[in-house]
């Protein structure tokens, strides 16, 4: 009898594990914008933000992927941007909110279309520690916003 109590602890615990997995999972950053920004330097960059709901330019909704593209300019339909330890092509970080962020280690971000202006989809993959990988696709439409870098 011990033994069958034990099992079925055993069998709920799992369950609740599994089910509270699947809820915090974070959804896919399916949406986005897209606008000119400044490198670290301030030569021109772009900035793209991903979100799992649908994006507006002046608010970014959490949790959010936040890119930086400053090499390779400008960016192409079929282009294929490279991030890895010791590349200076730009960044991906994945936040929790503002200011909560964890920067990529590696990935790579493709642009199937990039209209400057118009806007960019493409897809992205990331690699974070502890072997965690963020992919998907992304359609990001264009802000247009005054950027002077300098």
């Amino acid at each position: 009898m011990r033994c069958r109590i034990q099992a079925l602890f055993a069998i709920v615990v799992a369950v609740v594990a599994i089910a509270t997995t699947a809820i915090s999972a974070p959804g896919s950053f399916s949406y986005g914008t897209i606008r000119s920004s400044c490198a670290p330097w301030d030569g021109p960059a772009i900035g793209i933000m991903l979100t799992t709901g649908p994006a507006e330019c002046k608010r970014t909704s959490e949790p959010f992927i936040s890119i930086g593209i400053w090499r390779g300019l400008p960016i192409q339909a079929g282009q294929v941007v490279k991030f890895a330890p010791g590349s200076d092509a730009g960044f991906a970080s994945r936040c929790k909110k503002e200011g909560d962020c964890e920067r990529a280690q590696s990935g790579t971000i493709t642009f199937d279309r990039y209209e400057e202006g118009s806007g960019a989809s493409g897809r992205y993959e990331l690699h974070f520690k502890g072997e965690e990988t963020l992919s998907g696709t992304f359609d990001a439409k264009w802000c247009k916003e005054r950027v002077i870098c300098g």
